[in-house]
Order: C-alpha cells, then structure tokens, then sequence
C-alpha cells in the first residue's frame, strides 16, 4: 500500500467512526425521550387514576 492509498483508507475509516459517533448520539437522545414520555405518561395514568369521578346528582333528589 503506499501512502495516497493509506491516506484514502484512513479517511474512510474516520468517516465510518463519525457516523457510528453520530448514530450513537441520536439513539441516546431518542432513548432519552422514550424513557421521559414513558415516565410523563405513566405519572399522567397515575394522577388520573387517583382523581374520583364526580357524583352525578338524580332530578328529584
């Protein structure tokens, strides 16, 4: 291999380690949201859960 060649390949791999960088932090960032979505929706489960239905009143009562 000489050197331009080592030099292509070397960039090819640095391309490779920014994209695997890059996917990386977007899975993070999307997990990140899962878990916060999950937790709001289960605190909102949680609040609604609690809340009693109000007593409906009969006419004639």
């Amino acid at each position: 291999m000489n050197i331009p060649q080592v030099r292509e390949h070397l960039h090819r791999l640095i391309d490779e380690v920014d994209d695997i960088y890059v996917l990386n932090g977007l899975y993070r960032n999307l997990l990140a949201d899962k878990l916060q979505r999950e937790a709001y929706e289960k605190e909102q489960s949680r609040i609604d859960s609690r809340e009693k239905p109000k007593r409906q009143v009969r006419s004639g009562e």
